[in-house]
């Protein structure tokens, strides 16, 4: 018997997580056990059953009616070692509701056939049984893990760690965090509530109405801590995690990571650098803008590339006729195409594997659909790349746009909306003068219809946290290494943004309907990439310059210290939006058939001749060396 218990124990260990459906199964066990018990205890009593209906119309009515808010409820669906207040809750309700409706379908029998089912003190005295044998059943399975796992992690080993908040998200990470198996030591709560100051919640201890949490967790040795977004004051929140970054101090959110590796520990997510950056959140509830996509049938090119597919999923959210979500790339149309399959089910979409700048696999998406409203992302965008593969860079980002824009002309669109950057204002490189050629392209276009004008609005913004290519992917690559983390120059400084908060100010600009125009974001204020660089190694853990080092490689081909988001000459008028402006440029000297002449033959021309040419139609375009 002992060593069946010990392989049952084993057994169980080796498991760490109970299915889903072995939980119902022993839920199913008990309710029955219970039952059985309750009536034989009863009978025993001298209670006379044959005045209500058999076990065979009784038994499968009671059990249907817990397996319906069972089902409901989600009592079955957790993980019963990390199992909390919140799961006994579930529980109770299950349990209460399924006898409520027992009671109802005794009365309506009653009333209907002048027929009970249940003797109800036997019911209700059933019901409190099988609530704590449920409860106990599980407190059983959470001790049983507890006592197997007593000595996986000892007390030596446990990171100390701190929660800000005293609500219920953070009290469910108590029992998580304080578990054997926990790679944390959960050692005190903080709340600005100076009330709750030396009470215990969940027995951890609340230090409330602190004036320096930092201090108190360096007093203490306390590396680690979880703070809820939005708990404190945003200008606490953010000397908050300010402090903490430079004391080597990790935060987290009140989030477990989900484990691919059942037989790993709870871990905590870590914030990420973008929701860092504290910039005002944008929300979207202009109904102009709402009704401008509603029921419209819209494209977006590069839709699954970091901008394309952002701006994909949000349009999706305004209900349109039809998306049609067209790229080049087959592995990332597939992602994103799995991405609306299993989150966005309700949107009609049309996934595109089609080259913008091939005419004739483009035309039958124009001619087949008929695209109203056309979001224009694709694009080559990796500034060395270009400098080298510049016949690309003229290729795509020029003649590709053209394509589109003639294409949506012909077949007759509302609208255009070209996705451009700031690398257009001055440029230094080739792929920011390309873009700025399409920028004169699309201009152009605008101005020489005669009627039945097509909208074409120009967006011009920044980088973008977390987009492809983006610095803050290297970064966290060469950190994971152990360095050192390479950064072009000390002066070098870029305005950032992140993905959702452009994509949402290119859908509003593209509402507001005023064609041949170039709309310009609030990019906030500039960040050099070398704080940057420091702030991301800090957020590790680590200390700049002592466990990572950062190294200085020089501005490479087509680079320059700062980004514009206007050229110097510019003028802008303001919209109704606080974080858009409209820029006035200078008018350009060339129209598009003459662009289009200059630029006939780039494909036989070598770089030297290219910079040159580019140089004649974008005469504020400053390349590195002349060749």
């Amino acid at each position: 018997m002992k060593n069946i218990v010990k392989s049952f124990l084993i057994t169980l260990n080796k498991l760490r997580i109970l299915p889903s459906w072995l939980i119902l199964f022993f839920d199913i066990i008990i309710i029955t056990s219970v039952g059985a018990f309750n009536y034989l205890i009863y009978k025993n009593l001298g209670v006379n059953f044959s005045k209500v209906a058999t076990l065979n119309i009784s038994y499968p009515v009671l059990l249907s009616s817990y397996l319906i808010y069972f089902y409901y409820f989600n009592t079955y669906k957790v993980i019963l070692r990390y199992s909390s207040l919140r799961d006994i809750i579930k529980v109770f309700k299950a349990v209460f509701f399924a006898t409520l409706t027992a009671i109802l379908i005794d009365q309506i029998c009653y009333q209907l056939y002048d027929y009970s089912i249940f003797i109800y003190s036997t019911l209700l005295n059933g019901t409190c049984l099988v609530f704590f044998a449920l409860i106990g059943f599980r407190i059983v399975i959470k001790s049983v893990f507890q006592f197997l796992n007593q000595d996986e992690h000892t007390d030596s080993e446990k990171q100390p760690i701190a929660i800000v908040g005293v609500n219920s998200i953070n009290i469910s990470l108590v029992d998580p965090l304080t578990a054997p198996s926990s790679l944390y030591d959960l050692k005190c709560f903080f709340d600005p509530n100076k009330s709750l100051n030396g009470k215990k919640v969940a027995g951890i201890t609340v230090v409330g109405g602190t004036s320096s949490i930092v201090a108190y967790l360096r007093f203490k040795k306390i590396n680690n801590l979880i703070l809820p977004k939005g708990y404190l004051k945003r200008s606490k929140e953010k000397k908050l995690i300010e402090e903490c970054i430079q004391n080597k101090i990790k935060v987290f959110k009140p989030e477990l990571l989900q484990n691919t590796n059942d037989a790993a520990p709870a871990n905590l997510k870590e914030y990420g650098l973008e929701e860092l950056l504290f910039r005002d959140k944008i929300n979207i509830e202009n109904p102009k803008v709402i009704s401008e996509y509603e029921n419209k049938v819209v494209l977006v090119t590069g839709a699954a590339g970091s901008i394309g597919s952002e701006l994909a999923k949000q349009i999706a959210v305004f209900k349109p006729k039809k998306l049609i979500i067209l790229d080049q790339g087959e592995t990332a149309l597939h992602d994103i195409q799995l991405y609306f399959d299993k989150h966005v089910k309700d949107c009609k979409c049309s996934f595109e594997l089609i080259d913008v700048t091939n005419t004739n696999e483009l035309t039958p998406i124009f001619e087949n659909y008929k695209p109203e409203i056309i979001f224009h992302a694709a694009a080559y965008k990796h500034v060395p790349v270009l400098e080298k593969n510049y016949k690309q860079a003229i290729k795509v980002n020029v003649f590709g746009t053209l394509n589109c824009l003639e294409l949506a002309m012909k077949y007759g669109a509302k609208k255009f909306i070209f996705v451009s950057t700031d690398k257009a204002v001055n440029p230094t490189n080739i792929m920011g003068t390309s873009k700025r050629i399409a920028e004169m392209i699309a201009q152009n276009l605008f101005h020489a219809q005669e009627s039945s004008k097509m909208e074409i609005m120009i967006t011009r913004f920044g980088n973008v946290l977390g987009s492809n290519g983006s610095v803050v992917h290297l970064f966290k690559e060469q950190i994971a290494h152990g360095g050192p983390i390479t950064v072009t120059h000390p002066e070098v400084n870029r305005f950032f943004m992140t993905i959702p908060e452009a994509c949402k100010l290119v859908i509003e600009a593209g509402a507001m309907g005023t064609g041949g125009h170039i709309y310009v974001f609030d990019m906030g204020k500039s960040i050099k990439i070398v704080d940057l660089a420091e702030k991301m190694i800090r957020l590790a853990g680590k200390i700049p310059g002592k466990d990572i080092a950062i190294e200085f490689t020089g501005l490479r081909p087509g680079e320059k210290l700062y980004e514009e988001v206007l050229t110097e000459t510019s003028e802008t008028m303001p919209t109704y939006h606080p974080k858009i402006v409209i820029a006035k440029e200078k008018e350009c000297i060339f129209s598009k058939d003459e662009i289009i002449q200059e630029l006939e033959d780039f494909h036989t021309k070598t770089r030297k001749e290219t910079i040159l040419l580019l140089n004649k139609l974008v005469p504020e375009y400053q390349p590195e060396k002349k060749e």
